[in-house]
Parts: C-alpha cells; structure tokens; sequence
C-alpha cells in the first residue's frame, strides 16, 4: 500500500478468520453490523481489503 491510497488513515480493523465460510458469518453478524453502522457515522471514506494466507 502507498501512502497516497492511504489518504492518512490511522485506524483500522483486523479480522483473522479461520476458513473462508467463516466470512459469512463475520459478514451478518449484529456486533460487525453495528461497528460498520458507527464507521459510517464517523468516517467519510474508508479503504476495505483482503489478506489471505
């Protein structure tokens, strides 16, 4: 990642998920629903990826 896609984020969420199947459920479930819901709130832009190893 550059530092200009960055944009000077400073905060971030990681999750570490233990097989594919199990983003489904990361995906529905009410305590990420309601974290993504207060990211909305708080941020104006955001920048989502995905590391797999």
């Amino acid at each position: 990642m550059t530092a200009s896609r960055a944009k000077g984020y400073d905060m971030g969420l990681v999750a570490i998920l233990e097989k594919p199947s199990d983003l489904q459920v990361y995906a529905t479930h009410p305590a990420h629903l309601e974290l993504h819901e207060k990211r909305e709130q708080l941020c104006e832009d955001t920048l989502a990826y995905d590391l797999e190893y």
